[in-house]
C-alpha cells in the first residue's frame, strides 16, 4: 500500500491554489492596462504597446506570491526526508535534515559529509537510492532539471524577490477555433502550417505575459506555466517516494 504524506499533500494543494490566484492577479494586471493584447504587426500602435509593457512596473506582490509557491514546493521535498528519517535523528540533528539537490556529484570529503548529513536519518535503503537517483547531476542537463531550478529559486527568494519581467511572447488562439479546423478538414488531409496560419490569423492575439528572468537555461519563461511545471514535477517525485 502506498505511503501517504498528508502534510505534503496540503502544501502541494496550497502551492497550486497560489498558482491559480497568481494567474488571476496577472490577468487582472494586464486587463487593466492600456494594451491587454498586443496590436497586430501592421497596426501603428504595436510599438507603443511594446514600449508601454516594457516600461510598466510589475507589482512586487506578484513576485512574493511566486516565491511562496516556490517555498511550498521546496518544503515538500524536505518533508519527504523528514518523514523517512528516524525519530532519534530528527531529535538530535533536525537542523541537518533536508532533501539534497545537487548540480554536481559530491566528491570531496566535505561535500560527501554534507550530503550524508541530510539523509543520514533515513533507514530505508530504497529511499536513499531513490534520493540519489533524483539528483540533477544524474540528468542529461542538470541546469534544466526542475529540481535544480526550484532549489535555486528558493535560495534567491530567501534573500530578495524573484526577478519578474513583462514579455509579449504568448500567442493566444481560442480552443474552439482549433477544434473547428480539425473537425472540418477533409478526411485524410494533413493540415499544413500554411493552412493554420491562413485560418488562424484573424483569431490570433499576442498576449503580454509576466515571466521569470531566469528559468534554467531559459532567460525568459512565463511565470504561471513555469510554476505549473515545477509543481507537476514535485508531485511526481512525491508519488515515487510514496510508492517505496
Amino acid at each position: 500500500m502506498p505511503r501517504t504524506f498528508p502534510g505534503i499533500d496540503e502544501k502541494l494543494a496550497r502551492a497550486n491554489e497560489n498558482i491559480r490566484n497568481l494567474k488571476i492577479e496577472i490577468d487582472s494586471f494586464f486587463e487593466s492596462s492600456d494594451y491587454p493584447t498586443i496590436p497586430d504587426v501592421d497596426d501603428e500602435r504595436v510599438f507603443q504597446a511594446l514600449e508601454y509593457h516594457r516600461d510598466r512596473p510589475i507589482p512586487i506582490r506578484l513576485a512574493v506570491i511566486a516565491g511562496e509557491v516556490v517555498h511550498h514546493l521546496r518544503s515538500c521535498l524536505d518533508h519527504i526526508v523528514w518523514d523517512f528519517s528516524s525519530e532519534t535523528y530528527r531529535n538530535d540533528f533536525f537542523y541537518k535534515i533536508q532533501f539534497p539537490i545537487l548540480e554536481k556529484e559530491p566528491v570531496d570529503k566535505k561535500e560527501l559529509a554534507r550530503y550524508d548529513g541530510m539523509i543520514e536519518g533515513i533507514t530505508n535503503p530504497a529511499v536513499r537510492t531513490l534520493t540519489s537517483d533524483c539528483q540533477p547531476y544524474k540528468t542529461a542537463d542538470p541546469v534544466d532539471c526542475p529540481l535544480l531550478i526550484l532549489h535555486k529559486m528558493d535560495v534567491v527568494d530567501k534573500h530578495r524577490e524573484l526577478i519578474l519581467c513583462a514579455t509579449n511572447a504568448e500567442i493566444g488562439v481560442p480552443l474552439n477555433v482549433l477544434e473547428r479546423i480539425m473537425r472540418d478538414k477533409p478526411k485524410g488531409y494533413e493540415i499544413t502550417p500554411a493552412d493554420l496560419v491562413g485560418q488562424l490569423k484573424p483569431k490570433v492575439q499576442t498576449i503580454p505575459r509576466i515571466s521569470f528572468r531566469d528559468f534554467g537555461r531559459k532567460k525568459i519563461h512565463p511565470v504561471v506555466p513555469g510554476l505549473n511545471e515545477l509543481s507537476n514535477y514535485v508531485a511526481g517525485v512525491v508519488a515515487m517516494f510514496a510508492a517505496v
